[in-house]
């Protein structure tokens, strides 16, 4: 073999090495969203199981991303959606909703008995209309009760 020749073969080699490089360099994305400002400790759950989700992690519809205490998390969805994820929150990753729809998915996860939001303001409704009223009166009924007293004359005996 000729050094020209062997030139040509290195520079052949090397230019097959370039163009083949190409696909690898541009890998499609996979999943449609990615976390974003990860902050605490941020769980991310699939199919194949529960993980730490870390900065620029890859999301695909049906991940399910959960927040624990001090930790927050937007998920950034390729299309320019954002879902702020606060602590103690959970979300799922889907892409056939428009973006406030998306935004309004984002539940908290410590669990409230049914009812206990309606209960806690009906029971602020019963303390202010049974219990002041009757505490207002006790307490103008303690007033009474010392004005009387203070009235009183009291012998040395």
């Amino acid at each position: 073999m000729t050094a020209a020749s062997n030139r040509h073969l290195r520079l052949g080699a090397l230019m097959f090495l370039l163009a083949a490089s190409q696909p690898f360099a541009q890998e499609a994305r996979n999943g449609v969203a990615q976390l974003k400002d990860v902050h605490g400790n941020v769980l991310v759950s699939s199919e194949s199981g529960l993980a730490s989700g870390d900065e620029a992690l890859r999301l695909a519809k049906g991940t399910r991303v959960i927040t624990t205490a001090r930790a927050d998390v937007i998920v950034a969805y390729d299309n320019g959606c954002e879902v702020r994820l606060k602590e103690n929150q959970r979300f799922e990753v889907e892409d056939d909703k428009p973006c406030s729809a998306l935004v309004a998915q984002a539940q908290s996860i410590l669990s409230e008995p049914a009812g206990a939001a309606a209960a806690t303001a009906s029971g602020s409704l019963v303390l202010s209309t049974v219990f002041l009223p009757a505490a207002a009166g006790g307490l103008a009924g303690l007033k009474i009760l010392q004005d009387v007293r203070a009235s009183q004359t009291v012998s040395p005996n």
